[in-house]
């Protein structure tokens, strides 16, 4: 795709993820009417941080390079394992969420107070910042099926927050 205009590679990833553009808008807190823009070839001028939000929603990076030039293959092979190891987080915690939905009550409960406990104790130790604690907070709010349920919604934030996560103890281990 690196010869294909901005606006066809950014179509296609949104057709391959199956996002509507109204979709895509709402996980990347762009309008809709931006999108279509973008998608239709659109000669204004659209700024970075939405080029940004775009790509992140879709999973893709948004990088400058010059013309004809093709990043060296250790630099392809690193953004290879990158990716493969985000979509195993993903994965390692779909069937956590999976997990807890088929658990007895009082045991999902339980894995439920442990990722709380986990949340708790970075505040208190100030292990990571006031506004990654809160967005785990209310992944971890309510009952252990609506937290199940918020594991397998997906974000811009997603990737971020699957990197340190309060479930750790209880995720099965990385696919090798």
């Amino acid at each position: 795709m690196r010869n294909n205009p901005l606006h066809a590679v950014l179509r296609q990833a949104r057709r391959r993820k199956g996002l509507s553009q109204a979709a895509l808008a709402a996980a990347s807190g762009t309008g809709r009417i931006t999108i279509a823009r973008l998608e239709a070839g659109g000669t204004g001028d659209f700024r970075v941080g939405t080029l940004a939000r775009l790509c992140e929603a879709l999973g893709m990076e948004l990088s400058a390079a010059p013309r004809d030039v093709r990043p060296a293959p250790e630099t392809l092979l690193a953004r290879e394992r990158e990716r493969i190891r985000r979509l195993d987080l993903r994965r390692r915690h779909a069937a956590l969420a999976a997990r807890l939905l088929a658990a007895p009550p009082a045991k999902a409960a339980m894995l439920l107070r442990n990722a709380r406990v986990a949340v708790d104790r970075w505040e208190r130790e100030r292990l990571c910042s006031q506004h990654y604690i809160s967005r785990w907070r209310s992944l971890l709010a309510g009952s252990a099926r609506s937290a199940a349920l918020r594991l397998l919604e997906h974000d811009s934030w997603t990737d971020a927050l699957f990197q340190n996560t309060p479930w750790s103890a209880a995720l099965e281990p990385a696919a090798t």
